[in-house]
């Protein structure tokens, strides 16, 4: 068990900031009905009438109701999972009335909502204390979701209207109500989650599937024998290693308890890189965190703090191995009941977003401003009070499903509009082949190195148009040198002579696809 942590400056001081309660709307919002806050004008709008928003950008925020209206506790709808493929396609999974099974609604782009429909049938594991569901994204469009109670996850994918059969990864039946998912740039889906032992949360798994395999692997225990390590989470950087971050018991003298939240790096091999860090304040009570990493391989960790009464979050670099200070989100919490916990953050390019649960249970939507090293408000995104929400980073909008906390609940949807960036994942060309010949001409013979190549079948099924393709080399005897562009072709040539090449050369290459949106394939 790892114990050395980075050292971590003791927070003194944190600035606490109460967003009080907001007033929801008196009418009950009919089914799909868009409830619009347009922030250039600085206004909610909804049928009963007009109220100030607390949105202060330029943001566009749209609400849609996804479950019938109920008039008794036999119609609550509960804790949401979202995600929008690379088409614009969206998902919504969600607990349903019955509370043992989960129903989804789906919308494809430019279509309408569907209304409420078990997920495959309603033929799914039986649910208890469902509280947390999770939905990713592959390179090939399908929503691979997870849904977490006290009897562990149950698993299952969705595409083009199709479910496979839900399953849980692991039928040990010995987990918290906490999970998470992601999925690698292999389309590798890996879920974590926490073994209870005698009632008693103590370590921290991940699961893994491959692409093509049927069932997840042999569960991997990440923490060994941890004492009180709970509420998991994780994402990947583009190495596919993976950050998670829990919360775990970290005593001192004189303390009963002692609650921290760790940050902690591991290769495809399940092999953690380097030390656990501390990320939050010590000592302090910190629950719930959340993981991103960005475009830049930055890893931000958020949390709550009922010490401070409020959500905290911390930047990491691992190129510069530099922990920055703690950061307040400036959103007051309450410590009772405890699930008004709540936050959810995503990347979305080199950013992050994050959506809290306030103290008047109202969603705000925020930015992190890294050269301010603080977090500005993007929008108001409930417009009721919220209980247990997700988050999912788009195209050009953050899609927050969410239930109502009013009795009987319902699932709505907001989207809010951000800065369009592209997460297509295309791949780079198959079947690369460099043959050295030496072509003679009248005067003199010179070597080069003749390229050829096929279409990856991944673009194929995807339906990408590819307008172009990159030629890339480096040196494979000197170390540390870069690749270096030699040439581009059209999208539908695939051969790249290098002429002119030292006899006594040794060269790699890559080859690069570019769609017709510029948007380009990784080189390696």
């Amino acid at each position: 068990m790892k114990k050395s942590v980075l050292p971590v400056v003791m927070l003194m001081v944190i600035s606490i900031f109460f967003m009080g309660t907001i007033i929801s709307a008196s009418s009950e919002v009919k089914d799909q009905t868009k409830v619009i806050i347009n922030s250039p004008v600085n206004q909610l709008t909804y049928a009963s009438g007009t109220m100030q928003s607390m949105a202060a950008d330029a943001s566009v925020v749209e609400i849609v109701r996804l479950t019938p209206v109920g008039t008794s506790q036999s119609q609550n709808y509960r804790h949401p999972g979202v995600a929008e493929d690379s088409k614009g396609n969206r998902l919504v999974i969600y607990r349903g009335i019955e509370g043992t099974i989960y129903y989804y609604s789906y919308c494809p782009k430019g279509g309408t909502w569907s209304a409420p429909a078990a997920i495959a049938g309603g033929n799914q594991p039986a649910l208890i204390f469902s509280m947390y569901a999770n939905i990713e994204i592959d390179s090939h469009d399908n929503f691979h979701c997870i849904w977490e109670n006290a009897n562990g996850q149950v698993y299952a994918s969705f595409r083009d209207g199709v479910w496979t059969t839900p399953f849980r990864p692991d039928k040990r039946g010995r987990y918290d109500v906490t999970g998470a998912m992601t999925v690698s740039s292999t389309d590798e889906v890996i879920t974590i989650d926490c073994e209870v032992v005698n009632t008693f949360s103590k370590d921290i798994y991940l699961h893994r599937k491959g692409r093509n395999d049927a069932t997840f692997g042999v569960p991997f225990n990440i923490t060994r024998d941890n004492a009180g390590s709970t509420q998991p989470c994780l994402a990947v950087d583009s190495q596919d290693h993976v950050w998670a971050a829990w919360k775990s018991d970290f005593l001192h003298d004189g303390l009963d308890e002692n609650l921290v939240i760790y940050l902690a790096e591991y290769n495809t091999d399940n092999q953690d890189i380097g030390d656990w860090i501390m990320v939050s304040p010590d000592p302090a009570w910190s629950f719930l965190p959340q993981v991103a990493v960005n475009s830049e391989d930055k890893v931000m960790s958020l949390f709550a703090c009922s010490t401070f009464g409020n959500y905290l979050s911390r930047l990491y670099d691992p190129a510069t191995k530099e922990l920055g200070e703690i950061t307040p989100l400036g959103i007051g919490l309450v410590t009772a009941p405890w699930h008004t916990f709540f936050s959810k953050m995503v990347a979305h390019g080199k950013d992050f977003y994050a959506v809290g649960l306030t103290g008047g249970r109202i969603l705000i939507l925020l930015k992190y401003n890294e050269a301010g090293a603080r977090w500005e408000q993007v929008a108001q995104v409930s417009d009721r009070g919220a209980e247990v929400m997700s988050l999912y980073s788009g195209y050009d909008t953050m899609l927050i499903a969410w239930n109502s906390y009013e009795e009987p609940t319902g699932v709505f949807l907001t989207t809010v509009s951000v800065d369009p960036f592209s997460k297509i994942k295309i791949r780079s060309v198959s079947n690369l082949t460099v043959v050295k010949t030496i072509e003679r001409g009248f005067f003199h013979g010179y070597t080069l190195n003749a390229l050829t190549w096929t279409a990856n079948p991944d673009n194929t099924e995807k339906e990408l148009t590819i307008t172009a393709h990159r030629i890339y080399r480096k040196s494979r005897t000197e170390d540390d040198t870069k690749w270096e562009p030699i040439g581009t072709v059209t999208g539908t040539i695939y051969r790249y002579d290098d002429r002119n090449i030292p006899s006594n050369s040794d060269y790699v290459y890559a080859v690069t696809c570019v769609d017709d949106q510029g948007h380009e394939s990784l080189v390696y």
